[in-house]
């Protein structure tokens, strides 16, 4: 009878350490993790990227491989623990890197020119947003803007809406929506109309009320942002 104790004892104490192992490990990760030194190897990579002759598609290979360390970094920041040290460790002025985040610090964009220009790629953004107690990592599709800031607004559904600010070129702002739903990350439109007695567009209050608290206060919207929002 003792004998069978120990045998089942040993067996239980087996089945246990597989998740030991595993809690310790992601307990160790996260010790390990340094927000600073993290940011400091995407400067370091962003640098090495700027260095690099693009005419005539020169040194492609070799840019392609530093644009997919810079991703392979950020995509690995899975943790909402990780993300708020790298948005509390962040500071415009000292990293080379672009990185914005979220009023409600729920959502971030990491964007930096690739010099990929010839292969039609010449800036990358990644998204990161918290989603049921972890961070999920999306690229944005469409056209790649250099981000600056990132306003959030709860909409009467209960969700709520990311104004992704920032510019294509000089003097060229535009705004991009998205939302997360059921853990997916989807890009809003807002619909616009057109004044033709006016000659310019303006914002339709009843498909856009998330907008009306901004131009109630009579805050003006250039066209090449009301542009960016459909």
């Amino acid at each position: 009878m003792r004998l069978k104790t120990i045998i089942t004892a040993c067996i239980t104490f087996g089945l246990l350490i597989p998740f030991t192992s595993c809690n310790n490990s992601n307990n160790m990760e996260l010790e390990q993790f340094d927000a600073k030194n993290t940011l400091a190897q995407l400067d370091n990579l962003f640098i090495q990227l700027n260095g690099l002759d693009t005419v005539d598609c020169q040194n492609l290979d070799e840019i392609v491989t530093i644009n997919e360390k810079m991703r392979g970094i950020i995509e690995n920041i899975r943790s909402t623990k990780k993300f708020d040290d790298l948005a509390a460790a962040y500071n415009e002025d000292e990293h080379q890197i672009g990185f914005v985040v979220s009023e409600d610090r729920q959502f971030g964009v990491f964007s930096w020119k690739t010099k990929m220009d010839c292969m039609g790629h010449n800036i990358k953004n990644i998204a990161l947003y918290k989603s049921n107690n972890k961070v999920v990592a999306s690229s944005l599709y469409g056209k790649p803007i250099i981000y600056h800031e990132i306003t959030s607004k709860n909409q009467n559904n209960g969700k709520t809406i990311y104004l992704l600010n920032g510019e294509k070129g000089q003097l060229n702002a535009t705004t991009k929506a998205y939302t997360i739903t059921n853990g997916n990350l989807a890009e809003s439109q807002i619909r616009c109309r057109q004044n033709r007695a006016m000659g310019m567009l303006q914002l339709d209050l009843r498909k856009t009320p998330l907008l009306r608290p901004y131009i109630d206060l009579g805050f003006a919207t250039p066209l090449n942002i009301i542009q960016g929002l459909i």
